[in-house]
């Protein structure tokens, strides 16, 4: 049936008996009940009832159609809605009455119920809950800063890069030089057979098709210009669909159809971009962003590298059905992506197979960072507020160039409005732990 959700009303008078509850593990509780074969069927008679004061059949008045129509047409239905409806009952009266912190909704298979010798219904489920998180030390962490300086040379080279990304394509006819590049079709070939051709790659020298010796191809690359075909030894790639071919030696053809060479922009141009008058005005700027950028990822990683830290010191009893299917959701989206880069299915069982210890792992780290942090935000008083919360949809619109109000129908039709909060909870929660630790300047 998937996973039950709380619901606030129910067109059912709902009533159900012998609610138990076992919580004799801290991380999951095992919740039962029972409804008697004459209370269910009271509630699909009602069901079928108010069916019937709504359909529409032809040959029938309003509210007067058989029941044995109504049974065949809505039986299943209206049955599928009352079992659904007890188990909502269910779940918040154990929720309720035994005070319940859910870690997560139960998901409820239809092997978790069975028909009663009454005719009636029988369910056990799992609910898994949250742990008791004892928080060790969390303020004053001590940790080592690995904050680099930024020296003359990485400001030649970001200069350097900003020229690279601002050069403009012009024909190369007489071959590419160093920081040319081409479009072409790329061929390999296991002797005489093709095995793979793909058509409007655009490659530079520092680009090799995969199996390709880097090296060899950046020099028989140099001077290329279009009609060259250029071949190389290589090695074919594992993920070909034929498999015979897989891992052994063959040829790499690149068939050049154009040949580019990139121009870079002159020295003015690169003052007009960045706003400076000349070549010290140039590097001063250069210098104040790469330190910005440093500072930002220095931020980062002693953010991260905190949280590593309690996470390390603090035992925690997790649902293991809750971790199961965190360990299965990571899996199924690194097969999606898989499948989206035409990875044949053998390799994707194969890579599912070899990863399922650490997708286990990552989800265990993930569940463990994630009580943590909402234990330091709700000790610390870290509160989510409206206003924070419609600051980042504002954010992601702009970031995905949306109206607010298109990003806030997403969020909202996709229940990704806690997501959210947590998010930015744990970017709260991140930013006190580094701003209290104490960071060490080595030397």
């Amino acid at each position: 049936m998937g996973a039950l959700r709380p619901s606030a009303t129910s067109p059912y008078p709902v009533r159900i008996v012998e609610v138990t509850v076992d919580k004799s593990s801290s991380s999951l509780a095992k919740i039962s009940f029972v409804v008697p074969g004459e209370e269910l069927e009271r509630e699909v008679s009602n069901g079928l009832r108010q069916a019937s004061q709504s359909v529409r059949m032809k040959g029938f008045r309003p509210g007067k159609v058989p029941a044995r129509v109504l049974e065949k047409r809505f039986g299943e239905q209206v049955r599928n809605d009352v079992r659904e409806h007890f188990l909502r009952k269910a779940y918040q009266e154990a929720v309720q009455e035994h005070e319940l912190r859910p870690m997560t909704h139960p998901r409820v298979t239809p092997e978790d119920i069975a028909e009663a010798e009454d005719g009636g219904l029988r369910c056990n489920f799992e609910l898994p809950l949250r742990p008791t998180v004892e928080l060790p030390d969390y303020k004053g962490l001590a940790i080592d800063s690995e904050l680099e300086p930024v020296m003359d040379q990485h400001i030649d080279n970001a200069i350097d890069e900003i020229k690279r990304s601002q050069s403009t394509p012009e024909p190369a006819e007489d071959g590419i030089g160093e920081e040319g590049m081409v479009v072409c079709e790329v061929k390999f070939r296991h002797g005489e057979e093709e095995v793979f051709s793909r058509e409007g790659l655009r490659l530079n020298r520092q680009t090799p098709p995969p199996g390709v010796e880097p090296e060899a191809f950046a020099e028989k690359l140099l001077g290329a210009k279009e009609g060259d075909e250029i071949e190389f030894t290589m090695t074919l790639p594992d993920t070909l669909e034929n498999e015979e071919a897989r891992g052994k030696e063959g040829t790499c053809v690149v068939v050049v159809n154009e040949a580019y060479d990139l121009i870079e922009p002159t020295e003015e141009r690169i003052f007009e971009l960045l706003e400076v008058e000349d070549q010290d005005s140039l590097k001063t700027k250069v210098r104040e962003r790469l330190e910005e950028a440093s500072q930002e990822r220095e931020r980062g990683r002693l953010e991260g590298a905190l949280l590593d830290q309690l996470i390390a010191a603090t035992d925690i009893e997790l649902p293991e059905p809750l971790l199961e299917d965190q360990t299965r959701n990571r899996l199924a989206q690194l097969a999606q992506r898989m499948e989206s880069q035409d990875v044949p299915k053998e390799e994707i069982e194969k890579q599912l197979e070899e990863q399922k210890a650490t997708a286990r792992e990552e989800a265990e780290k993930g569940l463990r960072a994630l009580l943590i942090v909402e234990a330091i935000g709700e000790k610390e008083e870290l509160l989510v507020t409206n206003e924070e919360m419609e600051a980042e949809l504002a954010s992601i619109a702009e970031r995905n160039e949306a109206t607010v109000d298109e990003v806030r129908e997403y969020y909202g039709k996709n229940n990704l409005g806690q997501q959210m909060a947590i998010e930015i909870l744990e970017r709260k929660v991140r930013g006190f732990l580094r701003d209290s630790a104490e960071v060490r300047i080595p030397g």
